[in-house]
């Protein structure tokens, strides 16, 4: 009897640093197999329907990369030639637009932009031997991204299955200050063990992303589930139907959890943009917003979960350390019985909220080094 499955691929969701653990989880849930955690990524085997269903439910993936080709490099011509072999014309239609991006290292190469224009050289080549036509390149809108990692000997080359990063996750219709990204909202609630099964209550919202991060994982969301497209759909071997059927059985899985979902900020414009956000993310059923300044918040239930994302962007470096004086005194004045987690940015401010954390995860917001930190508060 012949075997109809489609083999078993290798492929790379790539993520944000120290969200490995929570990503190889939600992978081996999914049903990946033969995982295996890399450096801000986890290396992982499915079939195509299940690269597919990765985009669509994966909250804390930013991209996932389909490789196709390592090449031994020594030297520039190495890389061409090798790209130059692959059947760039099975992958993708010359009508499509395309870019290359490049990472990692090599002695050969004196910086990445070099690499990735030899590589676009030999998909041009390649097609124009082929087929008489010739890609277009489009940094800004590539249909089909392609993906080098260069590494001390060889080159692997990547289409990029998910084409915009997965933290686009397009419910984010207006943003306030500096908002966290959704991926790494997503991966720093799943850090702290919630899964919908306790109240939690985010104050301090700013432009809704934790809340609407945690609904999305209590309920069970598809993570990208509101994007309109995804970098496979321009492939030549994407099977329409086989992602229908896929988004179909997401859809299926999502279960509405009982438990509240409450946020706050003090200011009116926040909460405004907030509620526009999960409007788009078909949650604002599930959250309840109010306009309040922590310091005059009470707990919403007797126990529960908060995650705080407090002020502290580098123009108001100067009353962080009052700013986390004064969310500590608050929390342990009223908050018994309750666990928050809050990003800290700075061991200052980590002295200021003097409470001793029961966890301290290090991340990085851009490029500004934090501490995601636990605090289980008993009264004293």
């Amino acid at each position: 009897m012949a075997n109809n499955h489609p083999p078993d691929e290798v492929f790379i969701a790539k993520t944000l640093m120290g969200l490995e653990d929570v990503l190889r989880d939600e992978l081996l849930k999914l049903g990946a197999r033969d995982l295996e955690p890399m450096t801000r990524a986890v290396k992982f085997k499915g079939d195509l329907g299940f690269l597919y269903k990765a985009n669509l439910c994966l909250g804390t993936a930013a991209r996932i990369l389909r490789p196709i080709k390592y090449i031994e490099v020594h030297n520039p011509d190495d890389l061409l030639l090798g790209v130059q072999k692959i059947p760039w014309e099975k992958w993708f239609h010359p009508d499509k637009t395309f870019a290359v991006y490049a990472s990692g290292s090599h002695p050969a190469f004196s910086h990445t932009g070099y690499a990735a224009l030899v590589v676009k050289d030999g998909i041009v080549d390649r097609f124009r031997i082929k087929t008489g036509k010739r890609p277009t390149v489009d940094r800004e809108n590539a249909m089909v991204r392609i993906e080098l990692h260069l590494n001390k000997r060889h080159c692997t080359v990547s289409l990029d299955a998910s084409g915009d990063s997965l933290h686009k996750r397009g419910y984010r219709q207006e943003m306030t200050l500096a908002p966290l990204s959704e991926v790494l909202a997503n991966g720093l609630i799943r850090l702290t063990g919630y899964r919908g099964d306790r109240p939690m209550y985010v104050p301090m919202c700013g432009s809704g992303t934790f809340a609407i991060e945690a609904a999305i994982i209590a309920d069970r969301l598809p993570a990208g589930i509101y994007r309109k497209s995804f970098g496979f759909m321009h492939w030549l071997d994407y099977d329409q139907e086989l992602h229908a059927t896929i988004e179909a059985s997401a859809l299926k899985r999502i279960s509405e959890s009982s438990m509240p979902i409450i946020a706050s900020d003090f200011d009116r414009y926040a909460v405004d943009v907030a509620k526009t956000n999960a409007t788009a993310a078909l949650v604002d059923e599930r959250i309840a917003f109010s306009i309040e300044a922590f310091e005059d918040s009470r707990p919403p239930a007797e126990r529960g979960m908060m995650v705080l994302n407090p002020p502290y962007g580098r123009r108001l470096e100067t009353d962080v350390e009052e700013t986390y004086g004064r969310i500590g005194a608050h929390l342990r004045e009223y908050y018994t019985g309750w666990t928050a987690w809050v990003i800290v940015p700075s061991a200052a401010a980590s002295k200021a909220l003097q409470m001793k954390a029961t966890q301290r995860i290090a991340f990085q917001n851009g490029d500004l080094d934090c501490m995601w930190q636990q605090f289980d508060i008993y009264s004293s």
